[in-house]
């Protein structure tokens, strides 16, 4: 990796030299020998750079492997409480229970990335700002996001129970959310149109008001 590195920061250094000389340089780089020189040397640059990436956040690789299984096991939990819910109340859940790509696909562009670019941006901050500083934020990072899942998978596991399922999900719901409506198959937009009753109430006090 850091020879890559090197190989890279002195590709891009001659890069820099010549195209000081006022002339492009795919044009240099076809006069010394056609366009697969110039792009051999831009391969190399990339791989240069991509070599002493990996090789700098290298650390934070076991870090980013335990909260992706954090995240995954709180999508496959969701999915167990929505074959819950679709069981136990079959008139409010008319879809068919499945892990779709969809939300497959959101894990992947939405909710991994976000999590991952937090212990890297951590990361950083621990190695490049508090320099001066014994702070493993990265790891304070990783901490919160992973209690953050823990406490959801908690959540989608102690939801949707019977009595029968034990007394530690009973003992769980008394502190947790319970996200049996969530599964629900609910528009919003019926609930937008449905005309507000008013209560006879509410019009005598708005009579004694004016």
């Amino acid at each position: 990796m850091v020879l890559f590195a090197v190989i890279g920061l002195r590709c891009l250094e001659n890069c820099i030299t010549m195209n000081a000389n006022g002339s492009s340089l795919k044009t240099q780089y076809a006069a010394m020998g056609g366009d697969a020189n110039f792009w051999k040397i831009m391969f190399v640059a990339i791989g240069g750079w991509l070599g002493w990436l990996i090789g700098e956040f290298e650390p934070t690789f076991p870090l980013v492997i335990v909260v992706i299984i954090f995240i995954c096991y709180d999508a496959y939990t969701a999915f167990q409480l929505d074959k819950r819910v679709a069981a136990k109340y079959p008139d409010k859940t008319k879809r068919e229970p499945k892990f779709t790509s969809f939300a497959f696909g959101k894990i992947i562009t939405t909710t991994i990335p976000k999590r991952l670019s937090l212990i890297f941006l951590a990361f950083l901050v621990e190695h490049w700002v508090f320099i001066h500083f014994d702070i493993p934020l990265s790891y304070v990072v990783t901490g919160i996001i992973c209690f953050e899942q823990a406490w959801s998978i908690l959540e989608n596991e102690s939801s949707c129970r019977n009595k029968e399922d034990g007394h530690f999900y009973k003992v769980l719901q008394k502190i947790m959310v319970d996200k049996t409506e969530r599964h629900f198959d609910l528009n919003l937009e019926d609930f937008k149109k449905r005309p507000r009753h008013r209560s006879k109430n509410s019009e005598i006090d708005n009579e004694a008001e004016a």
